[in-house]
């Protein structure tokens, strides 16, 4: 996760700016706590290589059961 800094200089912020920017940047180090920030680049790293490597997605959607037929007004609107 990258963050991106923006330079303020020569421009004048209101009050309700600066402050808005400090509560930002306060949740944000709160946010990320550095333990958690670690586990999230440590995860993404693993996902890129696999990436590289080609090796496929882990299916994490599946279907239980699959019905044939045709359904009831019931499910067609949802009941």
């Amino acid at each position: 996760m990258t963050f991106r800094t923006v330079s303020m200089q020569g421009t004048q912020l209101s009050a309700n700016e600066r402050a808005r920017i400090a509560f930002q940047q306060q949740i944000r180090s709160s946010f990320m706590h550095p333990v958690l920030q670690q586990q999230v680049e440590q995860t993404l790293q693993i996902l890129e290589v696999r990436k590289e490597q080609g090796a496929k997605p882990e299916k994490v959607w599946f279907d239980d059961f699959k019905s044939t037929g045709t359904p009831s007004i019931a499910e067609w609107m949802g009941f």
